[in-house]
């Protein structure tokens, strides 16, 4: 199925939810025949959905296959809708909207949706198909390079990221939330789903954060995870960081706006290439939004623990990290800041992004936000805000 990641769905008992197919089916042909230019001479079409899909955690994706051999995506929420799925849903699509009409970056086009789920049984959207497969499962997929980008890749992918990101960074607003396309075709920004806004300032988005964050991971989880001697403080730690966080607002640097675009899920699960890894779309725009420039980082595919909140035994006395693998991502992250001043050279953009990636207390807080509520990673998050206020 022209190299996408798809899963046979053979058997009696259907893992997804009940859909409408026939309604989907009859809706994308009805688009198609809006989109045709001369609707005099047009031929009746056929719409298949192959037995095929591909699922994640929230979403389901179907082929849709017509006759003419055109063929779309319909990516359908597995859970019934909500005001809060409703508007990442709708923000998601404006979101494409501003990216296709103000930059370069590859991502696919939106031919259709529905934000309710009275048409199929959940609520949908139709978009291009994207013949390729992700940069995650490229190649073997996770069970030949466990997630890495091949060696004979590797450079010229993640030069081709930092041009994405660049460019994502320079579409900047004066407020903090959620992209809106207004009926005059312009766009405005609005509130976060489950957070508030728009927020005009990071100290505001940061301290409706603050009040909101939950860490997902028990006590006793804590504790079977860690030695004894250091559950108590890791546990107090945790606890502790958000209201510590909302005290020290006041006293850390923060950037001010206009603020960037942001993908909150910038990993290569979501890029797709060909078959020699060139980038052909970024997907999986849901809570994407502009944000405070303490909030963006390096892609998760070049992650790494920020040095405050891991053990201290995992560094020498340097500050360098004893792992050789982390070295080799250190190493990595610095030849990515290289290639994204080149990007910001070459499209004229100012230097934000590549200072904001360079800055390590920036860094270590952008990740150790992400990681405090997904996926709930066990550290001491107090000791940031100490070296963060000393830098």
């Amino acid at each position: 199925m022209d190299c996408i990641n798809w899963t046979a769905h053979r058997g009696v008992e259907s893992p997804f939810p009940q859909i409408d197919w026939d309604a989907l089916k009859d809706y994308a042909i009805n688009i198609r025949y809006t989109q045709d230019e001369h609707p005099k001479e047009r031929q009746p079409l056929k719409c298949d959905i192959p037995p095929v899909y591909s699922m994640g955690g929230v979403h389901l994706v179907r082929l849709l296959a017509f006759d003419d051999e055109t063929k779309w995506v319909a990516r359908i929420q597995l859970r019934e809708a909500t005001s809060d799925s409703k508007a990442l849903l709708l923000s998601e699509i404006h979101t494409l909207s501003l990216i296709r009409a103000k930059s370069d970056i590859p991502v696919p086009r939106v031919f259709g949706y529905d934000t309710c789920q009275e048409r199929i049984g959940r609520a949908f959207m139709i978009m291009e198909f994207i013949p390729g497969s992700t940069a995650m499962n490229a190649f073997g997929g996770h069970e030949v390079h466990a997630g890495e980008i091949p060696l004979r890749y590797k450079a010229k992918f993640h030069n081709d990221v930092a041009h994405i990101q660049a460019t994502m960074a320079s579409i900047r607003f004066p407020k903090i939330g959620m992209i809106s396309r207004l009926h005059d075709g312009s766009y405005d920004i609005g509130p976060i789903p489950g957070l508030g806004g728009p927020f005009e300032t990071a100290q505001e988005y940061f301290t409706a954060w603050a009040e909101n964050a939950r860490f997902p991971t028990g006590e006793d989880t804590i504790r079977a995870s860690v030695p004894p001697e250091l559950a108590n403080e890791l546990i107090l730690s945790i606890r502790q960081f958000p209201s510590q966080f909302k005290k020290a607002l006041r006293r850390l640097p923060i950037n001010t706006g206009p603020f960037p675009l942001h993908h909150p899920d910038f990993y290569h699960s979501n890029i797709i290439v060909d078959d020699t890894h060139n980038i052909l779309s970024v997907i999986d725009w849901e809570g994407a939004g502009t944000v405070p420039w303490e909030v963006v980082q390096f892609p998760m595919f070049l992650y790494t623990v920020p040095p405050p909140i891991d053990l201290p035994s995992n560094y020498d006395h340097n500050g360098y990290p004893v792992d050789v693998e982390v070295q080799n991502r250190w190493k990595e992250r610095q030849e990515y800041i290289e290639s994204v001043k080149t990007a910001e050279t070459e499209k004229a953009f100012d230097n934000k992004l590549s200072r904001i990636l360079a800055s390590h207390e920036t860094q270590n807080l952008a990740t150790s936000i992400k990681l405090y509520e997904n996926p709930g990673k066990i550290g001491y998050y107090c000791r940031l805000l100490r070296t963060t206020e000393g830098s």
